[in-house]
């Protein structure tokens, strides 16, 4: 795909961030099957049923444009998730491996929330109809909470604890 208009970079973000939410959906599944944190467990768990959710609204978005919905690869989350799975083939501690998994998860929704901002500012300049700005601005502010609880997690006193077990002294 040609992109020469602010429009045709719109849909290619979006078609970005559609195999986002795409990939996401397994990914946390694995990461929420893989954690021995029960709270990370139901915090991934809970987010992946999120991810579904925020995928059916892009389509809305697609739908709203009158353009199929289709993915467009997403360099930077192929990058994260190889990352990821080095590090399950590297670790054998599970503790370690939970904080591999929550930096990842903290990571992923710093790029999807800068992902979100930036579509809706394209929808703004493109003027878009609320039909198709209102799923990304849900999208956005649940990417935004799923970062909130996962930081709330980081400085949670079970995670002080595995901290401390971590760092030598």
């Amino acid at each position: 795909m040609s992109i020469d208009t602010l429009h045709d970079l719109f849909v290619h973000k979006l078609r970005q961030q559609y195999y986002i939410e795409q990939e996401l959906v397994d990914a946390l599944d694995e990461m929420a099957r893989n954690t021995g944190n029960d709270r990370m467990s139901q915090g991934f768990a809970d987010h992946r049923d999120e991810t579904r959710t925020q995928v059916q609204r892009l389509e809305d978005v697609f739908a709203a444009l009158d353009v199929p919905p289709e993915t467009q690869d997403a360099p930077i989350l192929d990058a994260l998730e190889e990352e990821r799975r080095t590090f399950e083939r590297q670790i054998d501690d599970d503790d370690l491996l939970d904080m591999v998994y929550l930096n990842a998860g903290m990571m992923t929704e710093r790029i999807e929330m800068t992902a979100y901002e930036g579509l809706s500012m394209l929808a703004t300049e493109l003027e878009l109809s609320d039909d198709a700005q209102t799923p990304l601005e849900s999208n956005y502010d649940e990417e935004k909470s799923a970062y909130r609880e996962l930081d709330t997690l980081a400085t949670a006193s079970e995670m002080k604890s595995l901290w401390d077990r971590l760092t030598p002294s």
